[in-house]
């Protein structure tokens, strides 16, 4: 049956970070499908108000202040007033975050009369369970966010943080991000898989043909870069390979002084935002995730699409998809000497990459395609609406 879906995200295109990526990839499905789908977000200085995306309706509607309590407050109002406003557009709500959006939904879920679904984006301490813990008026804004009809959780670890904050286990599905999986895909001999490396540093000595260690995403704390380079400085002396860090963010400027004060610029390289990831992971030879906390991250998704060996830490999200030495290598994200050990493997030892890379886009193909994903979610969907499940409010 086609739907009507109002997807609900504080920010969207052109901002593409791993929510909004994960939104975009499941909207563009569903409109594929025959779905109507809609984004309620905030406004883009320099952006249109309302747009098509590829067939998602966008609408760039909610407003804040920028000014300590007032951020919150201002968005939970004016995102709560756009999703009552178009209410009678969509058959049901689904939220990409579970911050103030889904305070928001909360907040308005009577009126809008239409089940609510909510997908945190991510656990641990950068997540939303604990970052609304940290929050001025928190115990309202929890009774706020268990009023939605239900949760999807994308991680085992997001399951225990909602259940250990009232969410009943029955109002809770798991679920999972997905991956295009022929967009991210291993190079062929066709490839010319070495040319964005020798575009970023045109006129300097070709290391192209050396061992490349990518990370994906921004270059925030939540990354954990600092610990990976700690440990990278100790691989550079052993080995001559290259860790190419693709993004950008507030510790870039940080992380470049510790790559001076390591003695490793040689082998560390800063290529800032880019726009088609998937040349680059092609470009590697493996794929690290030092993180201190993530959800289903996206770019572990992609870097395991592209047959890449990927080592990640041992932290809710990252253990739900890498086995380690199955589909990849799995550390502690403080262990530095674990680090130091894994990186080490994956560049001297060929044979173990090449059978870590193939297992996980064996393993992300059978079960975190794109359509696969959006299978789920549809079946999800059908459910809430036929159950109709009452409003909680306590």
């Amino acid at each position: 049956m086609r739907r009507s879906i109002c997807l609900c995200i504080s920010q969207f295109y052109p901002v593409f970070s791993g929510a909004e990526r994960q939104a975009f990839l499941q909207g563009a499905e569903l409109v594929r499908r025959g779905h109507r789908v809609h984004v309620i977000t905030t406004v883009v200085p320099g952006e249109p108000t309302h747009a098509n995306l590829e067939g998602i309706e966008v609408h760039r509607v909610a407003r804040f202040i920028r000014l300590g309590p007032l951020f919150g407050l201002t968005l939970l109002r004016s995102l709560s007033a756009a999703l009552v406003r178009r209410r009678q557009e969509f058959d049901l709500v689904h939220t990409h975050q579970a911050m103030w959006e889904a305070c928001a939904t909360g907040l308005v879920r009577k009126r809008l009369g239409r089940p609510v679904l909510v997908q945190p984006a991510a656990s641990g301490y950068y997540g939303e369970q604990q970052a609304l813990d940290r929050t001025r008026g928190r115990r309202l804004l929890r009774r706020l966010v268990r009023r939605n009809t239900h949760f999807a959780a994308i991680s085992d670890e997001i399951t225990e943080e909602l259940t250990a904050r009232g969410v009943e286990p029955a109002r809770i599905t798991r679920m999972d991000s997905g991956v295009d999986v022929n967009e991210f895909r291993p190079a062929t001999p066709d490839d010319d898989r070495k040319a964005p490396l020798r575009n970023l540093d045109p006129g300097g000595p070709d290391w192209s043909h050396q061992p490349i260690v990518v990370f994906a995403g921004r270059l925030h704390p939540q990354k954990n870069l600092r610990g990976l380079l700690d440990a990278w400085a100790r691989v550079a002396r052993e080995e001559t390979a290259h860790l190419l860090l693709l993004g950008d963010g507030p510790d870039r400027h940080e992380l470049q002084q510790q790559v001076e004060r390591l003695g490793c610029t040689s082998s560390v390289r800063f290529a800032g935002r880019i726009h088609d990831v998937a040349l680059w992971l092609r470009a590697a030879d493996a794929f690290v995730l030092p993180s201190l906390s993530e959800g289903s991250s996206n770019s572990l998704l992609e870097g395991m699409a592209t047959g890449l060996p990927c080592l990640v830490s041992r932290i809710g999200g990252n253990v739900d998809m890498v086995r380690h030495d199955e589909t990849g290598l799995v550390i502690d994200p403080h262990d530095t000497e674990g680090w130091h050990r894994a990186l080490l493997a994956v560049v001297r030892d060929r044979p173990l990459a090449n059978r870590l890379g193939a297992a996980a886009r064996r393993w992300v193909t059978a079960h975190r395609s794109i359509p696969a994903v959006v299978t789920r979610y549809e079946e999800l969907y059908d459910r809430l609406l036929s159950e109709g499940q009452p409003v909680r409010n306590r």
